[in-house]
């Protein structure tokens, strides 16, 4: 069994730490809480003041157990302990530094991964100095790791060293940090930034077919956040509709629309507050005040059940922390001539863009069927635009608005394979096919399937990042007169392939600048921090995150580990030890067999447990 746990409480008088489970990674955990007393046991007195030290209220843990006793995995360390009544640590685990250092948030996520049949790229630290494991001082390596890797092989898994989320990069000059945040494809969807832990550090949820993770943005670590739905989302969209000021989430998924409040302690499945369909599988969503109350109601691509309109009515001044009623939501789809039989009932599409296109005050919608539809949204209900001058190939791609010129209008870019549309809009919702005139934007750009807007080099002018399949990724730089040139070589952008499905464009590091986040199939999404060019060409200085401080630059294309430190030491044990680790983690193997091996092994290695002279002191 792999259960995740929070300390629930921390008694220091009598060193005991109470647990409480938040869910159930492989199997169900009998109980609901966990009760360890750590005392001051182990074979070294740091090893009980570790876990100590680390014991506080709230901090997560992850316990794998296949019978009385388990191992428990908390920030960069391992302990074990029973889990009957008062469990008793035994010992710390080093050892098991070898296999996963990290924090158990983290852990959780590549365990789920490997179950789900995934790799996973896994931070460990490498063995040789005995002491240095102990002490947590050893180097860190990031290896990868899956349930078909059944043995230890440096040379073939060896992806990079350290464990930090973001790496410093070269060859990239309009970037500064890396970082790989999993796998998503095939099926990889999309990327929705937002500040939903409400410490005004940009959080990211990344989504596809199969997964979807939410990241907190821990200040140079991102944090799996717990989501309480299993498999992934076609569409991910962030709006506050209770009106409490936290920002809650709405997620399409082939199994209905699922519907999460945040309380910023986790969030809540709310499902229950959205009208309950016998059959749903939307492919689109959307937050939209079609009604201008001033609240968010949510608007479905559901198939041929049309586009559903779910009207929120909560009570004015009322918050649904304890709702008098559910639903809160009602579906009012037909009423303004949405619905099946509705405008757009007839066709089946997987893209909603909102905007006020002819700015009469109202939320617009333009759906992806068909040749792109343009809905306009009026005091009688939803009327399409049959002379709008949007029309496109839909299909798992992305449009999206944004106002490229200035002029207070949202204009529209369409991504498509070849040549992109870039489309002016007149304000009044009418729009003109401009591409031709847009400069390098108007040559073919490849495999397009998703941008994003954002002002990259902070000139006052809206520049576009294209995501592509098969072909480098796309930056076209605003000018004044309404072209876009072609800067993508400039930052470094066209030296790697990503197959990027979904991209957005934030400032995670709170440096004032934007960074990128590219969601991509059949490879790792990443990360990317920017550092912008001025008009000169000279890049500008950017503020690291923390965690980056003690980092060596690397490439993209990663150094090739040293095999010779790689397999100095005791190699035979290791090779052993991390496959057995890694299978035990997983529950493929007998837990006593474990046991029994890692208790021999601690009887011939106590002396190696010795304090040594210049870590006096440390614990």
């Amino acid at each position: 069994m792999i259960v995740m746990v929070r300390v629930k409480s921390v008694d220091r008088t009598k060193n005991l730490i109470v647990y409480t489970k938040v869910r159930d990674i492989r199997g169900t955990f009998p109980t609901d809480e966990i009760k360890h007393n750590i005392g001051q046991r182990g074979f070294h007195p740091r090893e009980w003041k570790n876990v100590m030290a680390w014991a506080r209220v709230g901090k997560m843990a992850l316990f794998f157990t296949a019978g009385g006793h388990g191992e428990m995995c908390i920030d960069n360390y391992w302990y074990q302990a029973g889990f009957k009544g008062w469990g008793a640590m035994s010992h710390a685990e080093p050892y098991f530094l070898r296999a996963f250092a990290g924090r158990p948030e983290k852990l959780a996520a590549y365990v789920t991964a490997m179950l789900a049949g995934q790799e996973v790229i896994v931070p460990c630290m490498v063995d040789g100095d005995k002491n240095a494991i102990q002490m947590r001082t050893a180097k860190i390596q990031r290896l990868r790791a899956s349930l078909k890797i059944a043995d230890y092989n440096p040379k073939r898994d060896f992806v990079g060293w350290g464990a930090e989320e973001f790496r410093p990069i070269t060859g990239m000059p309009g970037f500064t940090h890396y970082s790989a945040i999993g796998k998503y494809g095939p099926g990889a969807a999309g990327v929705a930034p937002a500040d939903f832990s409400g410490d005004g550090k940009t959080d990211i949820c990344i989504f596809g077919d199969y997964r979807i993770s939410l990241l907190k943005n821990d200040g140079g670590i991102l944090c799996d956040e717990t989501l309480p739905m299993q498999g992934g989302a076609r569409a991910v969209v962030w709006g506050d509709y209770d009106s409490d000021g936290i920002i809650d989430l709405l997620v399409a998924s082939s199994t209905g629309a699922k519907l999460f409040r945040n309380n910023k302690k986790q969030f809540v499945d709310a499902t229950a507050h959205i009208p309950l369909e016998a059959y749903s599988s939307p492919r689109a969503a959307a937050w939209i005040d079609y009604d201008g109350d001033k609240k968010l109601d949510i608007l479905l691509a559901d198939g041929f059940r049309g586009l559903r309109l779910y009207h929120n009515v909560i009570p004015k001044g009322q918050t649904a922390t304890k709702p008098a009623k559910l639903p809160l939501f009602t579906d009012v789809s037909d009423s303004p001539g949405l619905g099946a039989g509705g405008v757009g009932g007839d066709m089946k599409g997987d893209h909603l863009a909102v905007a006020d296109v002819n700015g009469d005050g109202r939320t617009d919608v333009l759906y992806s069927a068909g040749s792109g539809m343009l809905l306009l949204n009026t005091p009688k209900g939803f009327v399409r635009s049959k002379d709008c001058g949007i029309s496109y190939r839909p299909g798992r791609i992305a449009p999206v608005f944004g106002d490229y010129n200035g002029d207070g209008h949202p204009d529209l870019f369409i991504p498509q394979k070849g040549t992109c549309k870039l489309l002016k809009n007149d304000g009044r919702g009418r729009f003109t096919d401009v591409t031709g005139d847009s400069g390098d934007l108007a040559g073919p750009v490849g495999w397009a399937r998703c941008a994003a807007w954002a002002d990259f080099n902070r000139d006052g002018r809206l520049d576009l990042f294209i995501g592509c399949l098969k072909g480098p990724n796309r930056y076209f730089q605003g000018n004044a007169d309404g072209t876009f040139t072609d800067a993508g070589e400039r930052i470094g952008l066209t030296y790697r392939i990503y197959n990027t499905c979904g991209l957005a464009v934030a400032d995670i590091n709170t440096d004032d600048m934007p960074d990128v986040v590219f969601n991509n199939e059949g490879q790792a999404a990443v990360v990317l921090l920017g550092n912008p060019f001025s008009e000169n060409g000279a890049s500008k200085p950017v503020s690291a995150l923390p965690a980056m401080s003690k980092l060596a630059a690397v490439s993209l294309a990663e150094d090739e580990p040293d095999i010779a430190k790689l397999t100095s030491g005791n190699n035979r044990l290791f090779y052993w030890f991390a496959a057995i680790v890694l299978a035990s983690v997983l529950g493929v193997i007998v837990w006593r067999g474990v046991v029994r091996h890692l208790r021999m092994r601690h009887a011939g290695e106590r002396i190696e447990n010795k304090p040594h002279q210049r870590s006096k002191g440390l614990v």
